[in-house]
């Protein structure tokens, strides 16, 4: 595949990135690909005659930033098939693919001629729902909806049947790709991102036998509230809340069709990634 046009997305609150797209502009300009910025890097670079916000013309988005950029980034790539190139300018960068020094030459020729693999991983949404704008790679959490220090009481039905009835902190569905993220910290498991699973991890149960649970991402996840006087959410990869009140007392969620795709440019070390990174993030 040629690519004609590339997307760029850069997380405003890394100064650092400018340089490295302003590099990465010029880079693909003297190939003769069009360009499509968002408006705060347009603006930010002052590239008035670069594509704004056309990001459907795109065949490649390329972010600079973390996994949160990323994450912001799969509203512009999931609804249009567009893979993602991520280039960390985070601390973790479970997502990311190149640090920005390898975003080099020999890289971007890669790019351009389509020499990569793609890297599928599963999305999940809540049934009833926009699939193109609610939709989850890392989690969905249901929790309260207040700073309370109430007891939160849920249960929760994998293909209609039950698997538990917790009160505690809410449940974290988390797909393998977002078993490293907050599902880790609630005592979790590390699951291999290329396991079409979920994980059903509760958070701060008050009781001693309540455990995650991996489940096939084949399954319909209900989860049905309980006790939730002071306001219960669902909350989507940290970026989307939808209130649990009145009639959305349960939400149904399940695996979506629009998967999200990455570009990988080499074989990784799944262990090695996982020493590496987790042993960095320490604050």
């Amino acid at each position: 595949m040629s690519v004609r046009c590339v997307g760029i997305r850069w997380n405003s609150s890394k100064p650092s990135g400018l340089d490295v797209a302003e590099r990465l502009i010029g880079q693909l300009r003297r190939r003769n690909v069009d360009v499509c910025l968002d408006d705060d890097l347009r603006s930010a670079l002052g590239c008035m005659d670069c594509l704004v916000d056309q990001f459907h013309r795109s065949q490649l988005l390329i972010v600079l930033g973390g996994d949160g950029t990323i994450l912001s980034g799969l509203d512009r790539a999931i609804p249009n098939d567009i893979p993602i190139l991520g280039v960390n300018l985070g601390r973790l960068g479970f997502l990311t693919e190149l640090e920005t020094d390898e975003l080099d030459e020999r890289v971007i020729d890669r790019l351009l001629a389509g020499d990569y693999d793609i890297d599928t991983r599963t999305t999940m949404m809540i049934e009833g729902l926009d699939k193109l704008e609610y939709f989850a790679l890392n989690e969905i959490i249901v929790t309260r909806a207040t700073p309370s220090v109430r007891i939160l009481s849920v249960e929760y039905e994998a293909n209609g049947t039950l698997v538990d009835c917790i009160s505690g902190d809410g449940l974290i569905v988390a797909t393998a790709t977002g078993s490293t993220a907050y599902s880790l910290s609630a005592g979790g498991p590390v699951i291999l991102p290329g396991l079409d699973c979920f994980v059903l991890t509760p958070i701060c149960p008050h009781t001693l036998n309540a455990r995650p649970v991996v489940v096939s991402a084949e399954e319909r996840i209900t989860v049905r509230i309980r006790d939730g006087r002071d306001g219960v959410q669902a909350v989507l990869d940290g970026r989307r809340i939808v209130p649990m009140e009145g009639e959305r007392s349960e939400i149904t969620i399940r695996k979506s069709d629009r998967p999200a795709r990455f570009v990988r440019l080499r074989e990784k070390n799944y262990y090695g990634l996982l020493r590496s990174k987790l042993s960095e993030w320490t604050h």
